[in-house]
């Protein structure tokens, strides 16, 4: 059976592994000056946070449509053979309309398209999206696949830190200028950590502590994840390179990753948080045991 992978712009995966596996990424879209781009069709990650530095205000963005889904499934049974697609969105918890726009459109296609609710996104999106592929490449059945994907999604794990709340204050998602000021003035650096089925945690760790955004997202890695389990791990970041890969370092002193790879967070995630944000990622190997 041919299995094909389709997911949304929220899944961070490198470029390169997108090709590599032919896994399908549905644009979202953001509105600069009166225009509409799509991401990474119309204008590259990296272009696009060049640009974000220069406005004042944060850019809106719209999820993708269920005409946007319907397209890519009909295309990809039609004209490139696919029998099966795996469709995997961000945590629908999370307030997306996402998944409810790739289930309006799975309705056209029964019994062909399976959707998968990741209950996270960024990183973890992006894992799952792979494992989903390499499963398939390794011949197991579309009812294998989803029963081992929705075993490892129930330990997956997401934690982020970032400088400022400077463009979730542009963006109005935080009202309050008293409380930006205020993390300002005590360099609190804040951290957010989300557990299936998607809820977010946010915390403000380190109080006039002179603690890096890489020590305590590392201590918090030490603490939650398992020691004798072995993760994959993605890595994102805001134009924070540096940050992402001493990260991974730290992390691999002490947690067994078996995969790891690091890559731009998407902007549908990055234009809130802004500047610095690095992402981490992991989800349980679909080498242990029950996934053979």
């Amino acid at each position: 059976m041919k299995i094909r992978v389709v997911t949304n712009a929220a899944a961070d995966l490198p470029e390169e592994i997108l090709k590599e596996h032919n896994i399908a990424k549905i644009p979202h879209v953001v509105y600069f000056d009166d225009k509409e781009w799509k991401l990474d069709v119309d204008i590259s990650t990296n272009d696009f946070y060049e640009l974000l530095r220069t406005q004042k205000i944060i850019p809106p963005t719209s999820n993708p449509e269920p005409l946007d889904f319907r397209d890519v499934f009909e295309s990809s049974f039609e004209e490139e053979g696919y029998d099966h697609i795996f469709c995997v969105t961000a945590a629908k918890v999370l307030g997306s309309s996402t998944y409810s726009a790739a289930r309006m459109a799975a309705k056209q296609f029964k019994n062909k398209i399976t959707l998968i609710d990741t209950e996270s996104t960024s990183g973890v999106q992006g894992l799952i999206a792979l494992n989903i592929m390499e499963l398939a490449e390794k011949g197991k059945t579309v009812e294998q696949i989803t029963q081992i994907i929705e075993n490892l999604k129930k330990e997956s794990y997401l934690i982020g830190g970032f400088h400022t709340l400077d463009n979730i204050y542009k963006s109005g998602r935080l009202e309050s200028k008293f409380v930006l000021y205020l993390t300002k003035f005590l360099k609190i650096k804040p951290i957010v950590k989300m557990v299936p089925p998607g809820t977010l945690e946010s915390r403000f760790p380190g109080l006039f502590l002179k603690r890096t955004i890489i020590t305590r997202l590392k201590k918090m890695a030490y603490k939650d994840l398992e020691r004798d389990l072995e993760y994959d791990m993605i890595v994102s970041h805001v134009e924070n390179p540096k940050a992402a890969n001493k990260i991974i370092s730290e992390i691999k002193k002490k947690i067994k990753i078996k995969k790891c790879l690091i890559t731009f967070a998407a902007p549908v995630v990055g234009t809130h948080t802004g500047w610095g944000t690095v992402l981490v990622s992991l989800l349980p190997s679909i080498e242990k045991e029950h996934a053979k």
